[in-house]
Formats: C-alpha cells, structure tokens, sequence
C-alpha cells in the first residue's frame, strides 16, 4: 500500500482511519491532497473528510466492483463513464 501523501496534514485519528479503510482509501485521500488541498483543508476543518471519504470510496468500489466488463478500461476512465467525480466536494 502508498504512503498517505502529507500525512502530517491529519490527525493521528484521521491518518489511522484513513489506513484501515485500506489501498483504494490512501489513494483516494492522496488523489485529493495533491489535487485539492485546500479543499481537503476546508474539510478537515469542518470535520466532514471523513465521511466524504467513506462515501467517495464506497461508490467507486460499488462501480468498480460490478463492471467486470470493462477491464479493458482504466479505473479512471471507468469513474468518468459513471460521472464520479476525482476532486473531493467543495465547501459551500
């Protein structure tokens, strides 16, 4: 498994949770970080990442999961088919 990508930007807690959710987690969590990290600092500050984080990583293992079919695809290109979004939700 990647190292989580500016871990010391979390929490203890949160790097451990983030970990233990597994691979496709510190990817996502990376992904994000070194995408968006001011919208991972919002987050964090509002002390939703977490739960976006569950969420974002249940619908691409969902997707990825059921579409056997599409192997000859990138994880990527099979996320963009579904409109799933790369970048974490904005702060509002």
């Amino acid at each position: 498994m990647e190292n989580i990508y500016r871990s010391t930007a979390y929490t203890p807690e949160i790097v451990t949770k983030i970990e233990t959710m597994g691979a496709t987690a510190v990817s996502i969590a990376n992904r994000w970080m070194t995408g968006w990290p001011d919208r991972v600092s919002a987050l964090l500050k509002a002390g939703t990442y977490v739960e976006h984080l569950e969420s974002q990583l249940e619908q691409e293992k969902v997707i990825l999961a059921n579409e056997s079919n599409l192997r000859h695809l990138s994880r990527r290109e099979i996320l963009e088919l579904y409109e799933i979004r790369e970048a974490p939700p904005a702060l509002t």
